[in-house]
């Protein structure tokens, strides 16, 4: 198990219960990650992308969603050492919020690289994929350390 993941179960927080509910049996695999792991801390979006998220958060997601609900605490305690994939999907299934699933693959995307910028994770060479699968093996990493 991962330092992360133990201090989190050690801790008793009421996120590490909900975390293990929904997750279930995937949590060991969640959170076993070998030292190579690909996440986000490796460039996975470009600037160009995150700036199109930027303009379909602002006219789509902006009226429901302040800034900080995506980024911060709040984010963490969610989604750290979760994969792109599950939050690629999550919002691809939930937002926006008036009519769920509206948006093209790619959009979702965009979006998702614009709260990746928002986490101040760092920008890449690479467009973050429109592709649950090829998100699927890049964890989400918000740790502020190297």
């Amino acid at each position: 198990m991962t330092k992360g993941a133990s201090a989190s179960l050690a801790g008793g927080t009421l996120h590490a219960i909900a975390l293990v509910a929904l997750l279930g049996g995937q949590l060991a695999a969640q959170t076993a990650h070998p030292a190579d792991t690909l996440t986000t801390k490796h460039g996975v979006y470009t600037l160009q992308q995150a700036k199109r998220g930027r303009d379909i958060y602002a006219g789509n997601c902006r009226s429901c969603h302040t800034a900080e609900s995506h980024t911060g605490p709040a984010f963490n305690a969610t989604w750290n050492h979760r994969t792109l994939a599950e939050l690629y999907s999550y919002i691809r299934e939930r937002m926006p919020k008036n009519d769920p699933g509206s948006l093209s693959d790619q959009e979702y995307a965009d979006v998702l690289a614009y709260v990746l910028k928002m986490n101040q994770m760092p920008p890449g060479a690479v467009e973050l994929p429109a592709d649950s699968t090829a998100l699927r093996p890049i964890r989400i990493d918000t740790n502020k350390s190297p």
